[in-house]
This record gives structure tokens, C-alpha cells and sequence, in this order.
């Protein structure tokens, strides 16, 4: 038996396309645990209620207070009766063979987790794009010693192989042997969910076959979200360090302390775009996050190969508004780029227009 955990919280009518994708499968051994995170939204509400009583596969998680989806998975996976595991995020949906194609390998090939290919979603489904990767990982089975020899650095910011928990079928007893425990992160859990389990596979094997459909959509950063950005980025950094140094996996901390450069990046460029006039309450929360001492790690690339030093010497030096007026410059330049001008209005186009109909 598959079990397959849907965290929900108020994803309201997309809900119903999610189960009915799980519901329709030509593999029907599943159970679906559904994770309600406390959810306000009245719409949810009802559908869960609704589909609860419509198929007796459905099993309820009713949380009382709102964790996050990190906590949310958790929970699932402490109740799970399947052999099996596979993660569906309640605005997402399964292609109908979906369950079949991903269980038939592994019971082929003895694979402890079977990976497929994801279609991502964006404009409402007005635009999509396949996954194009056709690399030499796929279709063949992929020992433990390759694994973490050649691909465990796909975690640490070198895109080799997907690392992502959907579409992805999981043995129950490798995911337990890992020991899971929730991140408690905002952010980047499911990365870090997927890590902690990569090292316990004694065999993966990905498939060239579109089994999950992922809706993107458009970015939409709230001020809560982007507040909290950075204190969550660095926890992010810190529990990825950890596990580098348990590991003995010393050729991934190059790349590790780039992405805590990429991370500050992200936060200024984010800043730019959503609350340009907001300037001196941005430069001080950079300011009080660059202080933390975890950042001084970053002499480090000044020691390596790394492009782009300049950022490196303000982020150690704590210099807060010339990190962010360097930054701030770098997105002038990317802004003159018609192509990317362009996208930037179709974007505030999209999010207007359609505004009028959430």
C-alpha cells in the first residue's frame, strides 16, 4: 500500500483537484492522509469534511494549532500504514498512472526511491513547462555508493540530480531509518526533509515519465514572509552546515557558504521589488541579521575561486547599506535587459487583472 500525505491549509477549491487526482488512480491500494494545519478558510473546511465521507481511503489529521507544513508532513509520517510514502501539496496534482508508474519500478528494480518527472504549472494553467532533463541518471538503477559519491552534493546548491520530495515515491522503512525530526523552518523544510532521508537509499532510480503536476503560479512575497526571509535562511544554512561536518563532506562547503551569500542576495533583491520605498527598514533588518556571527564563515570564499568578493567583504565588514546599495545597483543593470523590463509588467499585469477574481 501507498500512503500518500497532503498537508492542507486554506488551499479552498484547489483541494478538490488534488484528491480527485489521487481518488482517480489506476493503482488503487492507497491511503491518503490528509494534514488540515488548522486551517480558517470556511471552503476547505467544507471540502475536507466532504471528501472525508466520500471515500473511506481519507484519513483525517486535524491539527488545532498552525505548525507549518514541516510539522505537518511529520505528523503524517508518524501514522503512515503503507509500505510506501509519497508527498502532494493540496494545490498540486498527480498524473493518473502516477502511483502505478512509480511503484512498478521499484518493485522491478528494488529501488528504495523512485523519482519522476515534474510538470510545472504557472498563469493558472495558462502556460506550463515539462521537466526537460534527459540525463544519464535516468532509467537506471543508482547504487548508495554513487549516490552519495556523485549526487548527495545536489543538496548543497549543485543542481545534478532532483532533490525534490514530490513526485517521488519513498520506501516507509528508509524514511524511518532516517529519524526524521521537523525542521521547524518556514522555508527550505522540504530540502532539508529529503537530505536527512538520501543517506539511508540503498537504490534510486528515476523515471523519464511527467507524474506531478506542481502549480507555481506567480512569486507573491508578503512583508511577514520577507521579514522572517532571513532569520530562516541562515537556520536553513546552519542545520545544512551541521549535517556537512557530521558527514565529513568537505567538498560541499564551498558551495554551502555561496548560498548564504545567494540567500542575502535574495532579500535585497526581494526588497527592491516589493517595498522599494521602504529602504531604511530594509538596510536595518540586514544590518542586525549580517551581525549574527555565523557570517563571518564567509572568509572562507575569500580564500576560493568565488566571483563575487565584493559581497563577501561587505557581509564580513557588517556594512548593511553598502551590501544593499551594491546589490541595489546590480538589479538596476539586470532592469535595463527589455526582456526582463517586459516581464516585469506582464507580471504586475497578471497580478492586477487577476486579483479581481481570488
Amino acid at each position: 500500500m501507498i500512503s500518500v500525505i497532503i498537508p492542507v491549509y486554506n488551499t479552498g477549491k484547489k483541494l478538490n483537484k488534488c484528491l480527485k487526482s489521487v481518488v482517480e488512480q489506476t493503482y488503487k491500494d492507497f491511503e491518503i492522509i490528509l494534514v488540515n494545519d488548522c486551517s480558517t478558510d470556511k471552503k476547505t473546511i467544507l471540502l475536507i469534511s466532504e471528501w472525508i465521507k466520500k471515500d473511506s481511503r481519507i484519513r483525517l489529521i486535524d491539527k488545532s494549532i498552525n505548525e507549518g507544513v514541516d510539522k505537518a508532513r511529520f505528523s503524517a509520517i508518524q501514522q503512515v500504514k503503507g509500505d510506501f510514502i509519497t508527498f502532494l501539496d493540496s494545490d498540486d496534482w498527480l498524473e493518473t498512472d502516477a502511483l502505478d508508474t512509480l511503484l512498478s519500478v521499484s518493485n522491478k528494480t528494488g529501488a528504495d526511491v523512485v523519482i519522476g518527472k515534474m510538470r510545472k504549472i504557472y498563469l493558472k494553467g495558462l502556460l506550463h513547462k515539462n521537466a526537460p532533463y534527459v540525463e544519464d541518471w535516468m532509467e537506471r538503477p543508482i547504487s548508495h555508493e554513487e549516490l552519495m559519491s556523485k549526487y548527495y552534493i545536489s543538496y548543497f546548491g549543485v543542481n545534478i540530480l532532483p532533490i525534490q520530495l514530490w513526485g517521488t515515491l519513498f520506501r516507509t522503512s528508509v524514511v524511518r531509518d532516517a529519524k526524521i525530526e521537523p525542521s521547524g523552518l518556514r522555508f527550505g523544510e522540504d530540502l532539508l526533509m529529503s537530505l536527512q532521508i538520501f543517506p539511508h537509499i540503498n537504490c534510486l532510480f528515476a523515471v523519464n515519465q511527467i507524474v506531478y503536476n506542481y502549480n507555481v503560479g506567480l512569486p507573491s512575497i508578503s512583508d511577514k514572509y520577507l521579514n522572517n526571509w532571513l532569520e530562516n535562511a541562515r537556520k536553513l544554512y546552519e542545520k545544512k552546515i551541521q549535517v556537512l561536518k557530521e558527514m565529513n563532506y568537505e567538498k560541499a562547503f564551498f558551495y554551502q557558504h555561496a548560498e548564504l551569500v545567494n540567500y542575502l542576495r535574495f532579500f535585497v533583491y526581494a526588497c527592491c521589488t516589493r517595498r522599494p520605498n521602504d529602504k531604511e527598514n530594509n538596510i536595518v533588518l540586514l544590518k542586525n541579521e549580517i551581525s549574527h556571527p555565523v557570517y563571518q564563515n564567509l572568509n572562507f570564499l575569500l580564500n576560493c575561486s568565488y566571483r563575487d568578493k565584493n559581497s563577501v567583504i561587505l557581509i564580513i565588514k557588517g556594512d548593511a547599506a553598502g551590501f544593499y546599495s551594491y546589490i541595489e545597483n546590480d538589479l538596476m543593470d539586470f532592469r535595463k535587459n527589455p526582456k526582463i523590463f517586459i516581464l516585469g509588467i506582464f507580471s504586475k499585469f497578471y497580478h492586477s487583472f487577476y486579483g479581481l477574481f481570488r
